[in-house]
């Protein structure tokens, strides 16, 4: 399954791990990718925070792709173009709850 960290307000993709194994590091916390950027987006320098519960998506990779929610590369970086938040029916979960 893959694993998205985007910036709420551009869509601009933080990390995207496609698959396990994709790289030696293994799945970043949310700390680690808000960390590396200096809790600051890149591309359109705005405040990165935690995401509350509302923010956080689990869904399969079928639907992801349905509904067009898999990063897709544009210049120089990844973007998810539409907005997670607008989209209903969808299984949420808490960061307490993914880390286990």
């Amino acid at each position: 399954m893959p694993l998205v960290y985007r910036c709420s307000n551009c869509g601009f993709v933080l990390h995207y791990l496609e698959h396990v194994g994709q790289d030696f590091i293994g799945v970043p916390s949310i700390t680690e990718v808000l960390s590396k950027y200096g809790y600051t987006c890149p591309k359109c320098k705005s405040r990165l925070s935690r995401p509350s519960q509302e923010n956080i998506l689990i869904t399969s990779v079928g639907v992801a792709k349905k509904k067009n929610l898999l990063p897709m590369r544009i210049g120089d970086g990844y973007y998810v173009m539409t907005k997670v938040s607008l989209i209903p029916g969808y299984v949420q979960k808490s960061i307490s709850e993914l880390s286990h």
